[in-house]
């Protein structure tokens, strides 16, 4: 259970009937007006306001606003600039900080309206409201920012440097098709469309909007013409703007989720201010809990209800009800393999114990026949280091994962199992990819002799050179049990050249041996006795990453490439490790 208590929590009963105005077009500061349905719960008085703000149809959330407004609370669902029924001109990002205040103010002062404002909502849903509460409108009361991105240039269309055109392209496409509100529809089955994989070879990168999309993208080729984080991206940057930030937030997000990055350097950019919740379940991309990915079934206490707590958030905040919500530990994080939930008020938990891991081998870890080793002692003085060619013309393949397929089921939870296609993908690489590429160096420890349960952000430090002037560097963190099936766990990547700044880049010289601080987002799991850890190191991760072309050019509008020679490092002088949020478990009954 997510809350250790036995009292049934008060909520907002579902008592009223609800009224329905579609299409009230709210002007913004520019004279813009952007397409707002209110759903109204019929009865005297004024309500506590939901803003939901969305660019794939307002439709699409009739049923949220219908839940709320039976509860009480006006909820108001608007099409974001330039989608659908709004006015403007479509551009990711850079509308939203000013359109969300607006819409905001807008609500605050209407008849109906108490003056508190909430916001709630998932992916690029939650993102709006990180970006409306960023410049602090007055009636803004709190925001229920569901598996939500941080800055751009950390989650999509950069991370870390690198460009991540799998999704850039794939959400690129949806937008692009203006009556496409199924997010896992057509734009999706591309994806795993062998003529669209092999489109996605093609050099430069930036023409690859005329391939799959048909013409000539504006902000395709903006995000493309900016890759660093410059002026341009200004406007959709936040997290250095939150500290002055102080409203409630509940952040939600799942250890698989695409843009779980966001919910671990949103929390930490609002630590040191109060009632910051936040709660990560064994979950991918959705705002809903399930108890398996792939085929692991993570039992039943896996499965919180979590629109029940989004529900008491509000009733607190925004209608002033004692629930208890806010002297409720703040953190709530699952733990995989134990199928338990740890609690407390800060994040990472305060029992977090740092552990390093350390990169080993006798010299030669390539491949997973290789003899590179995961060690929690400390490297000796020269110890080997291990060397490998990383070719842009043959670029190591992404990892096939599969966390499975949303299903609501009759309990309205959702349920994520693999598709068949899905495993025989994943068995499939790491049968053939990372067991025969020389360009993949693979650390494993020992077969665990006691158990290790991690839960928490995972970091590490490579210390690595190259050849070239720029290149990229990628380290996977997975389980391998004792049959040696593989679980995937954190993925953390860096372009070389943004290795000081991400808004400025400097370029390597070749062979020198530079320090590199990975970001390898979050996870909690208990490895068992007899299962391993695995480290895997690569220099691209192809085509969910685009490939550093290595020339120190740019990577997405130039089509000239080279090979590069990288070495790893880890001896006594540079201990390459992982950095893992080790915790003991409470002593169960």
């Amino acid at each position: 259970m997510l809350r250790p208590s036995a009292v049934a929590p008060l909520l907002s009963a579902p008592t009223f009937e609800v009224s329905v105005e579609t299409n009230v077009m709210v002007a913004m500061r520019d004279g813009v007006a952007l397409a707002t349905d209110l759903y109204k719960p019929v009865g005297d008085g004024a309500f506590p306001v939901i803003l939901i703000r969305t660019p794939y149809g307002k439709q699409m959330s009739e049923l949220e606003g219908r839940y709320y407004a039976r509860r009480g609370y006006l909820v108001a669902v608007q099409d974001c600039r330039g989608r659908f029924a709004s006015e403007g001109v479509w551009e990711p990002f850079m509308n939203e900080p000013a359109d969300g205040y607006d819409t905001i103010e807008w609500l605050g002062v209407q008849p109906w309206s108490t003056g508190k404002v909430g916001m709630i909502g998932a992916s690029y849903v939650g993102w709006v409201q990180w970006w409306a509460a960023r410049d602090r409108p007055p009636h803004l009361a709190t925001i229920i920012p569901n598996v939500a991105p941080p800055d751009p240039f950390y989650n999509i269309p950069y991370e870390y440097g690198t460009f991540f055109l799998l999704g850039a392209i794939w959400w690129a496409d949806i937008l692009e098709a203006e009556a496409t509100v199924d997010v896992s529809g057509e734009a999706m089955r591309k994806i795993g469309d062998k003529k669209y994989a092999l489109l996605l070879q093609h050099l430069p990168v930036i023409d690859l909007d005329e391939l799959l999309l048909g013409k000539q993208n504006k902000y395709w080729r903006d995000w493309i013409a900016h890759p660093n984080n410059d002026e341009y991206w200004e406007p959709a940057n936040f997290l250095e703007r939150l500290g002055a930030l102080d409203i409630p937030v509940f952040n939600q997000s799942g250890w698989f989720d695409g843009d779980g990055i966001g919910s671990k350097l949103n929390t930490r950019a609002m630590a040191g201010h109060k009632l910051q919740k936040l709660v990560l379940g064994a979950w991918g991309h959705t705002d809903r809990a399930g108890r398996m990915i792939g085929e692991r079934d993570f039992g039943p206490d896996a499965i919180i209800d979590l629109q029940r707590d989004y529900l008491r958030w509000f009733d607190h905040f925004l209608k002033g009800v004692d629930n208890g919500i806010d002297r409720e530990p703040l953190v709530s994080i699952f733990v995989m393999g134990s199928n338990l939930w740890l609690h407390g008020d800060t994040y990472p938990l305060p029992q977090t114990q740092p552990t390093k891991l350390y990169l080993s081998s006798g010299g030669h870890a390539n491949t997973s026949n290789g003899d590179g080793a995961l060690v929690f002692d400390a490297p000796a003085n020269g110890a080997p280091s291990d060397v490998y060619v990383y070719d842009p013309g043959d670029p190591t393949p992404s990892p096939e994962l599969y966390i499975g397929a949303e299903d609501l089921e009759e309990t309205d939870t959702v349920r994520e199992f693999a598709v068949e296609e899905e495993k025989e993908r994943h068995r499939a690489y790491y049968a053939s990819v990372d067991a025969a590429r020389e360009d993949i160096l693979v650390y494993d420890t020992p077969a665990l002799e006691t158990a290790l349960t991690f839960a928490g952000p995972v970091e590490a430090v490579l210390y690595a050179s190259s050849s070239a002037k720029d290149t990229d560097w990628f380290m996977r963190l997975s389980e391998v049990d004792a049959k040696g099936a593989i679980f995937p766990l954190v993925e953390g990547k860096i372009r070389a050249r943004f290795r000081e700044s991400l808004k400025t880049q400097t370029m390597l010289e070749p062979g020198t041996v530079y320090e590199y601080h990975l970001d390898l987002w979050q996870t909690g799991i208990t490895i068992p006795v007899g299962n391993t850890l695995r480290v895997e190191v690569a220099s691209a991760s192809f085509p969910s990453f685009s490939r550093n072309l290595n020339t120190g050019g740019h990577n997405e509008t130039e089509t000239e490439f080279m090979s590069a020679t990288q070495t790893i490092w880890h001896d006594a002088k540079y201990p390459s490790h992982v950095l893992l949020p080790v915790i003991e478990l409470p002593n169960e009954p």
